[in-house]
């Protein structure tokens, strides 16, 4: 496909959900450290910089990814990853790794040489110690504001993401998740899942979502929102042919209608500016676009 020269643009969240307001300074700094360590990577793809903001989000401990991440049932932490580049449509995810330093290491790994397109626990876990991929002791992700939150299951379901455009026009999108407080043991959410979670196509764009990720999953709901965004077909209310702030306000809007969840969705375009929508009461954002 050939694609027209764009903006590049970089838009990240850091989770959609209800914390405490004294946490949200906190939060929103974190994102805002993401996004410069994303935007100095724009210049190699928007695959390089949507990694680049994701595994600096995962060593954010405000935040439910990496260090940070919500406990398990057992009081366990379990992590899921997701990467998409819209080029060749390559994913690569992982679900409910316990050691792996960076689980979007991991993910990029698997897009890039495969076969596996989604690998979950062990196997997931001897895939990076026979790739290289670096692997630490679980206790690395513990933090003692998650074991507040189990011990008062003070649910979290958050995910933290990025969505990228470089300026050959090409998108790409990263997620990363602890899951959910008090989860299952062996639960997956939506964000290893491509089309539930996140989604990328060139020529249409990039989806990220974060909120309860088994009504994501039920909608397949990134992927309804690319859709949308590269074609004038509808899947919620409203004229044909929506502009991105449209897409991701009818996403929201679907999500809440069809299942009512609460969460949010950040997308970029082929062209034009990034845009994102939630029905929480709070979702960490940042953006830039030149």
């Amino acid at each position: 496909m050939r694609l027209l020269r764009a903006a590049p643009a970089l838009l990240i969240h850091g989770g959609a959900g209800a914390p405490p307001e004294d946490e949200h300074p906190e939060r929103q700094a974190a994102v805002d450290r993401s996004l410069e360590a994303g935007w100095a990577q724009i210049g190699d793809g928007a695959l390089a910089a949507a990694m680049a903001a994701v595994r600096a989000l995962e060593d954010e401990p405000a935040l439910n990814a990496g260090i940070g991440a919500c406990f398990n049932r057992d009081g366990v932490i379990e992590l899921d990853a997701g990467v998409m580049e819209g080029t060749e449509l390559r994913v690569g995810a992982v679900g409910a790794v316990r050691d792996v330093r960076h689980p979007v290491d991991l993910a990029l790994k698997l897009l890039e040489e495969g076969p596996p397109v989604l690998l979950v626990g062990k196997g997931a876990s001897r895939y990076a110690r026979e790739h290289g991929v670096e692997l630490t002791d679980p206790a690395t992700f513990a933090t003692d504001r998650q074991r507040r939150n189990l011990e008062r299951m003070l649910v979290e379901a958050d995910t933290v993401g990025a969505v990228a455009r470089d300026a050959d026009g090409h998108v790409a999108v990263a997620v990363s998740t602890g899951g959910m407080t008090g989860k299952l043991p062996g639960r997956l959410g939506d964000t290893p899942l491509a089309g539930a979670g996140f989604y990328a196509k060139d020529g249409a764009g990039a989806a990220c979502g974060t909120g309860r990720g088994e009504a994501f999953i039920r909608l397949a709901l990134c992927h309804l929102a690319v859709i949308q965004l590269g074609s004038p077909r509808q899947f919620a209310r409203g004229p044909a042919g929506m502009s991105p702030q449209e897409v991701a306000d009818g996403a929201v809007e679907y999500l809440g209608s069809k299942t009512g969840a609460e969460g949010g969705i950040i997308v970029v375009p082929a062209e034009g500016d990034p845009a994102y929508a939630f029905n929480t009461k709070f979702m960490p954002v940042a953006m830039r676009v030149g």
